[in-house]
Protein backbone atom coordinates (compact mmCIF):
# COMPACT_ATOMS: atom_id res chain seq x y z
CA UNK A 1 0.00 0.00 0.00
CA UNK A 2 2.51 2.30 0.78
CA UNK A 3 4.12 1.75 -2.35
CA UNK A 4 1.30 2.57 -4.19
CA UNK A 5 0.78 5.84 -2.52
CA UNK A 6 4.43 6.66 -2.95
CA UNK A 7 4.32 6.13 -6.89
CA UNK A 8 1.38 8.56 -7.08
CA UNK A 9 2.41 11.20 -4.88
CA UNK A 10 6.31 11.34 -6.04
CA UNK A 11 5.54 12.52 -9.56
CA UNK A 12 3.32 15.13 -8.53
CA UNK A 13 5.53 16.34 -6.45
CA UNK A 14 8.42 16.82 -8.71
CA UNK A 15 6.26 18.55 -11.33
CA UNK A 16 5.38 20.92 -8.56
CA UNK A 17 8.70 21.27 -7.53
CA UNK A 18 10.28 21.71 -11.52
CA UNK A 19 7.62 24.09 -11.71
CA UNK A 20 8.24 26.35 -8.92
CA UNK A 21 11.85 26.41 -9.73
CA UNK A 22 11.04 27.28 -13.37
CA UNK A 23 8.93 30.37 -12.00
CA UNK A 24 11.66 31.40 -9.90
CA UNK A 25 14.73 30.75 -12.15
CA UNK A 26 11.76 33.23 -15.07
CA UNK A 27 11.29 35.58 -12.13
CA UNK A 28 14.97 36.23 -11.56
CA UNK A 29 15.40 36.62 -15.17
CA UNK A 30 12.70 39.49 -15.32
CA UNK A 31 14.49 40.88 -12.65
CA UNK A 32 18.27 41.40 -14.58
CA UNK A 33 16.42 43.49 -17.08
CA UNK A 34 15.27 45.96 -14.81
CA UNK A 35 18.17 45.80 -11.75
CA UNK A 36 17.13 49.25 -10.50
CA UNK A 37 13.74 48.74 -10.49
CA UNK A 38 13.95 45.26 -8.81
CA UNK A 39 16.28 46.71 -6.38
CA UNK A 40 13.87 49.13 -5.08
CA UNK A 41 10.92 46.60 -5.12
CA UNK A 42 13.36 43.96 -3.50
CA UNK A 43 14.31 46.71 -0.67
CA UNK A 44 10.31 47.59 0.34
CA UNK A 45 9.80 44.00 0.56
CA UNK A 46 12.63 43.33 2.74
CA UNK A 47 11.93 46.28 4.56
CA UNK A 48 8.17 45.04 5.28
CA UNK A 49 9.47 41.61 6.70
CA UNK A 50 11.61 43.90 9.28
CA UNK A 51 8.03 45.61 10.45
CA UNK A 52 6.54 44.57 13.31
CA UNK A 53 2.39 44.27 11.93
CA UNK A 54 0.58 46.64 14.13
CA UNK A 55 -1.65 44.05 14.79
CA UNK A 56 0.78 41.70 17.38
CA UNK A 57 -0.46 42.08 20.78
CA UNK A 58 1.68 43.50 23.53
CA UNK A 59 4.05 40.62 24.41
CA UNK A 60 7.67 39.57 23.04
CA UNK A 61 5.98 36.29 21.79
CA UNK A 62 2.77 37.74 20.34
CA UNK A 63 5.24 40.08 18.33
CA UNK A 64 7.25 37.00 17.54
CA UNK A 65 4.42 34.97 16.30
CA UNK A 66 2.83 37.90 14.37
CA UNK A 67 6.01 38.26 12.60
CA UNK A 68 7.08 34.52 11.50
CA UNK A 69 2.84 34.59 10.48
CA UNK A 70 3.66 37.51 8.30
CA UNK A 71 6.73 35.86 6.77
CA UNK A 72 5.03 32.91 6.10
CA UNK A 73 2.36 34.94 4.27
CA UNK A 74 4.51 36.21 2.46
CA UNK A 75 6.80 33.56 1.75
CA UNK A 76 3.44 31.29 0.55
CA UNK A 77 2.51 34.34 -1.70
CA UNK A 78 6.11 34.24 -3.53
CA UNK A 79 5.73 30.54 -3.96
CA UNK A 80 2.47 30.73 -5.78
CA UNK A 81 3.51 33.71 -8.09
CA UNK A 82 6.85 31.46 -8.68
CA UNK A 83 4.04 28.55 -9.53
CA UNK A 84 2.12 30.18 -11.47
CA UNK A 85 5.27 31.80 -13.53
CA UNK A 86 6.52 28.40 -13.94
CA UNK A 87 2.85 26.54 -14.88
CA UNK A 88 3.57 28.85 -18.49
CA UNK A 89 6.39 26.73 -19.08
CA UNK A 90 5.12 23.09 -17.78
CA UNK A 91 1.80 23.39 -19.61
CA UNK A 92 0.83 19.68 -21.31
Amino acid sequence: MADEYDRKIMPGFFQTAFTISLGATYKGFEMMRTPVKSAESMFTEMRSLAKIPPDAGAGIQEKAKAVAAAWMQKGANWMEQCKAAGEKFTQD
